[in-house]
């Protein structure tokens, strides 16, 4: 699960289609044009706000990840200023192998597992509409 980060929103949302072309956190944050979120604490990171490593950007658009060289490590990057800015080529990432956070209109499954049939069936329901 993720929850919408803008302070007068705050609600949580799965990261399942049901019956909307995206996940349900996806369509959310496109319809309101909210753009920041927070992972629940039972997800891989932990509760943790989704935020670029070196220039703090919360747009979860913008954002992806690459992997370090040499650790099994990766670090969370925004598209923009990030992958164009010469410094970080110095690094140990690789920045040809950035991937965004938002693939098929879903946040990728290791980062929000998509939850079970019976858990969906417990949460309310919502449509594109």
């Amino acid at each position: 699960m993720v929850r919408c980060n803008v302070l007068s929103c705050r609600k949580w949302f799965y990261n399942s289609r049901g019956n909307t072309s995206g996940s349900y956190s996806v369509n959310h944050l496109v319809r309101a044009k909210h753009k920041k979120v927070c992972l629940h604490k039972d997800s891989p990171l932990g509760e943790t706000i989704l935020e670029c490593y070196n220039y703090g950007c919360r747009n979860v658009f913008l954002l992806g990840f690459v992997s370090a060289k040499t650790e099994s490590v990766v670090v969370l990057l925004c598209r923009e200023p990030c992958l164009s800015v010469n410094a970080l080529k110095d690094m140990n990432w690789d920045l040809s192998q950035w991937c965004p956070l938002i693939d098929d209109h879903c946040f990728l499954q290791w980062l929000v597992k998509i939850p079970s049939e019976q858990e969906q069936l417990r949460a309310r329901q919502i449509n594109a509409q």
